[in-house]
């Protein structure tokens, strides 16, 4: 295999293998946003039920008030004021905890989003960097390329070959190949 063939399949396995990590993150993501609307779904479903269970206790507990002491109504309206701020609260803070699930679960795929667009961007720049070091190596790294001596006069064969800074300043590709236009500083 020549070294122009390794440096291909190089460049697509590492695109590849960008793209698909970026894609099990994303996948990744969303099943912990899933996990997460369902814990938003459960919390509120839970706290329905323990204001149900605080509306049974408190309303045993105001019988037995009312069957205790029927003349004293301002005590007996003050607990039943008590019993629902209790139910209220309750609801209220399961309502809370599934809207912190739910936050978690927005935050998760935003996040999942953002690791696949940084693979196809990883994967573009594997890309477009293996087909510059293929075009003519010494145009990145080596002679008059991006981060090495001089311009130097070189013959380009691609439109992807040339330099962007050079020792004198930077480059400008042509998109006529054998060409490009120092720019000194």
């Amino acid at each position: 295999m020549s070294g122009v063939e390794i440096a291909v399949i190089s460049t697509a396995v590492s695109a590849v293998g960008q793209l698909q990590a970026g894609a099990n993150a994303q996948k990744a993501a969303n099943f912990n946003a899933q996990v997460a609307f369902n814990n938003a779904h459960a919390s509120r479903l839970s706290a329905i039920e323990d204001a149900k269970r605080q509306k049974r206790i408190g309303s045993k507990r105001q019988g037995a008030n009312r069957a205790h002491d029927p003349d004293k109504l301002d005590l007996l309206e003050d607990n039943a004021l008590e019993e629902e701020l209790a139910v209220q609260s309750l609801i209220h803070a399961g309502e809370v905890q599934a809207v912190g699930f739910e936050n978690t679960g927005r935050l998760e795929v935003a996040r999942g989003k953002a690791a696949r667009k940084q693979a196809m961007f990883g994967a573009a720049g594997s890309i477009l960097m293996g087909g510059a070091l293929m075009g003519g190596g010494s145009s990145f790294f080596g002679g008059g390329g991006a981060m090495g001596g001089g311009a130097s006069s070189m013959s380009l064969s691609s439109p992807f070959q040339g330099s962007f800074l050079n020792g004198g300043g930077v480059s400008v590709f042509s998109p006529k190949p054998g060409t490009f236009t120092p720019i000194a500083f």
